[in-house]
C-alpha cells in the first residue's frame, strides 16, 4: 500500500483563488450586479441554483470527527460555512481536495503515480470571512476530517440540494496520512 503524505496548508485567499481557477469550488463573493446596485435600489442576483432532480435546499450542521481520509463527490454543488459561534474550541478540521477529476485520480492510483501534488490539504478557519464560506462545485472529489485524539469534535455548516448524493472515489493501493504540523 502507497503511503501519500499530504502537508496541510493554511487555507488562505490565495488558495481559494487557485482552486476556483482549476473549477474546484467558488468563493462567496458579491456578484457585480449587485455591486451596482442603485441608491434607494435592490437587487437580488442568483449565485447558482441547484438541479431540481437533487429536491429542494437544505442547511445541514456537520460534525466531523473522522481520520480516515476517503474522498467523495456529489454531482451538484454545495456551500461550506465555517462559522463558531459559540467560540467553542473545535480539534482543527481539514478539508482534502483531489485537484483532478475522480476517473483521472483513480488512473494514476492505478499506475501508481498519484502523489501529493494530486490532492491538497487545507487547514480551514472558522469565522475568516475570507475563506469561511465558499461553494465546492459538483463532481470535485473531496472530504473533510480531523486528527485523531483527544478534543471536541469539529463541527461546520453545509448547505446543498435535499436529494443530494454521495460517491465515493476510488485509489486503488492508496492511503494519506496528514503530517503534523511544524
Amino acid at each position: 500500500m502507497k503511503i501519500i503524505d499530504l502537508e496541510p496548508k493554511v487555507i488562505a485567499p490565495a488558495v481559494l483563488r487557485r482552486l476556483e481557477k482549476l473549477g474546484l469550488v467558488r468563493v462567496f463573493r458579491p456578484t457585480p450586479r449587485s455591486l451596482r446596485v442603485r441608491k434607494g435600489g435592490c437587487v437580488v442576483d442568483k449565485v447558482y441554483s441547484t438541479a431540481p432532480r437533487f429536491g429542494t435546499h437544505k442547511l445541514i450542521c456537520v460534525g466531523k470527527n473522522q481520520t480516515r481520509i476517503g474522498l467523495t463527490t456529489h454531482p451538484d454543488n454545495e456551500d461550506l460555512i465555517l462559522i463558531n459561534p459559540g467560540r467553542y474550541k473545535f480539534k482543527p478540521l481539514y478539508l482534502i481536495i483531489g485537484l483532478d477529476s475522480p476517473e483521472n485520480l483513480a488512473r494514476k492510483a492505478v499506475a501508481g503515480r498519484l502523489g501529493g501534488s494530486d490532492i491538497l490539504a487545507l487547514r480551514l478557519n472558522y469565522d475568516d470571512p475570507e475563506t469561511c464560506a465558499f461553494t465546492m462545485l459538483k463532481n470535485t472529489p473531496h472530504c473533510e476530517v480531523t486528527l485523531p485524539g483527544p478534543g471536541r469534535a469539529p463541527v461546520f455548516f453545509v448547505t446543498e440540494p435535499a436529494g443530494l448524493k454521495m460517491a465515493s472515489v476510488s485509489l486503488p493501493g492508496c492511503r494519506f496520512r496528514i503530517l503534523k504540523p511544524r
